[in-house]
């Protein structure tokens, strides 16, 4: 996982300094951006086969998301992302494994990404964009009711994004947004690790503020 962390994040590296040598040449235009949004996070949460005949889900969660973005060039710019995100976890058949059904536990996530985005028609009032990148995601504070030995791996994974700008006076916009973040991780349950695909679906509604 080191190696492909790092093969990524050389990329990223070389993409954006090459987009700031280009930068140089177009300096007529607001380069920063800030928004902030809310977010539905909908997993689409699959377990190692070993786990589905407890049936295991995580639930969703709307959560407020700030986001600060670069532009290199008008149709070219780079987008960090920030936000914690809270889930249970549940099973519908928990008895397969000693435990009860519903809510068996909980944990929060901590996905940082940042993608670089294309913007087709930058100067029209409504500008869509695309974008892909990198995602990070920190669980913490994870459990499972009446398990000792529970944990929720670090993952490192690719994004994808699509949205639109909508101007609505000056630098003011409204924006829509829609990422996928590919989290494939693992978990431990009393010393046995198994393959857990949490893969959230992030709908996004807010307002940004470019300078």
């Amino acid at each position: 996982m080191k190696k492909r962390f790092l093969g990524i994040i050389s990329l990223v590296v070389v993409a954006t300094a090459t987009l700031a040598t280009v930068a140089k040449a177009e300096d007529d235009f607001k380069h920063f951006g800030v928004r902030f949004r809310g977010i539905f996070v909908m997993p689409d949460a699959e377990f190692d086969s070993r786990l589905k005949p407890m049936g295991g889900d995580v639930t969703n969660n709307i959560i407020p998301e700030l986001d600060l973005e670069y532009f290199f060039i008008k149709n070219i710019s780079a987008e960090v992302i920030a936000g914690v995100t809270r889930h249970d976890i549940t099973l519908s058949n928990g008895a397969a494994a000693g435990l009860n059904n519903g809510n068996v536990g909980s944990t929060y996530l901590l996905p940082p990404s940042i993608t670089v985005k294309y913007h087709p028609i930058p100067d029209a009032k409504i500008s869509p964009y695309i974008g892909a990148g990198i995602e990070l995601t920190f669980p913490f504070l994870y459990k499972m009711n009446g398990v000792g030995d529970f944990k929720i791996y670090q993952s490192v994974g690719w994004a994808a994004q699509a949205g639109t700008d909508i101007k609505i006076k000056d630098n003011f916009y409204f924006n829509l947004d829609y990422k996928y973040l590919n989290v494939d991780t693992q978990v431990r349950i009393n010393g046995v690790k198994y393959k857990a695909d949490l893969n959230p679906h992030l709908f996004g509604v807010g307002v940004g503020y470019r300078f």
